[in-house]
């Protein structure tokens, strides 16, 4: 049986990278080099009469990317699946102020209510799910994410080669935490306990307003570089740093975890459900408030003193582990969640 796949463009609407977009291009990739599926386009176009979406697409299956408007039209033959990404919104709606007309997240639980399928990130993500909206009933799907990062061919960034630094991966303010890094480095700054430390803060937006007073009330201005790295260059900064830094209040997922491990970079991650769950065993958990044991962990990881996965995992748990968060698994595990919607 040829598996036709369609997937649609809210996300790539609204963005161009992040993590959402990373997995869908891991999808497309992964079932684009299969010889028993197809990916097919999916066009969307909204109703004049209303804000539902009317969707025309030859696949049997329609993996919508996000939350826009009203849910698909479909026909009788076709199934609707939509990922739960996270309920961070739900956890933190005031970490969200746009209003119902402009913020996609208000739709979510429309979305997920009319899908034949959900597949949430994470246990976490569901455990969410079924504690915020019990009545949902739409059968649910536990996939974890996936990473090439670890086969990535890397491209080293000139001005930081034989250059120490750690590094944060994506957006950094709001319910991100990047603040309290900012701190820890303050912290240091006072102490010098470290001579031209250099914390990286790879892709986001600008520098917010709380960020930028962070920065320059304490004269961090030489010791932090916001850049935006291609896919190989990224890889690069994983397999270089010092550690990696996830200080985050809220998560669905957290693909820095998987993409750090498959490098064997240290990671320091806030104490989440999510941490606890996905990296198990090879990240070192601290209080996401705390910025004197982030200044420690930072001091330790430039010291080489914070372990990386593999030390903590032993060598054959380390690799067990990341040929799972790798694409066959990945690729497999949706494949059969598919046929598996398709014949119910």
């Amino acid at each position: 049986m040829m598996l036709k796949i369609g997937f649609d463009d809210q996300i790539y609407r609204l963005r161009a990278q992040g993590g959402i977009c990373r997995y869908f291009n891991e999808l497309s990739i992964g079932f684009s080099a299969s010889s028993t599926s197809k990916i097919l386009p999916v066009i969307a176009k909204q109703s004049l009469a209303s804000s539902r979406l009317r969707c025309r697409s030859e696949a049997d299956i329609i993996h919508a990317t996000f939350y826009n408007k009203k849910p698909y039209r479909l026909r009788s033959d076709q199934r609707l699946v939509s990922t739960l990404h996270d309920m961070t919104p739900e956890r933190y709606p005031e970490q969200f102020i746009l209003g119902k007309w402009r913020s996609a997240h208000a739709n979510k639980k429309g979305w997920l209510d009319a899908s034949d399928l959900i597949i949430s990130n994470s246990e976490s993500s569901a455990d969410d799910l079924s504690f915020f909206w019990p009545n949902i009933k739409t059968t649910l799907k536990v996939i974890p994410l996936a990473t090439r990062i670890g086969s990535q061919v890397t491209q080293p960034i000139a001005n930081l080669e034989n250059t120490s630094f750690w590094i944060f991966v994506g957006k950094s303010h709001d319910y991100k935490n990047g603040k309290i890094l900012l701190k820890a480095l303050s912290t240091l700054k006072k102490s010098n306990v470290i001579d031209e430390m250099l914390m990286i803060f790879v892709g986001g937006k600008a520098w917010s307003r709380d960020e930028k007073t962070l920065i320059y009330q304490n004269d961090l201005e030489q010791h932090v570089l916001k850049i935006y790295p291609n896919d190989a260059q990224l890889a690069w900064l994983y397999r270089h740093c010092s550690a990696v830094l996830v200080p985050s209040l809220a998560e669905g997922f957290s693909l820095p975890l998987i993409e750090a491990l498959s490098c064997n970079a240290p990671l320091g991650v806030s104490d989440l459900e999510i941490h606890r769950e996905v990296g198990a065993g090879y990240v070192e958990l601290l209080s996401p408030l705390n910025a004197n044991v982030w200044a420690e962990f930072l001091t330790a990881a430039w010291n080489k003193k914070a372990k990386q996965p593999s030390q903590r995992l032993g060598q054959a748990q380390y690799e067990n582990l990341c040929k799972f968060y790798g694409s066959e698994r990945f690729i497999k595990d949706h494949e059969h969640a598919y046929l598996n919607c398709l014949a119910s």
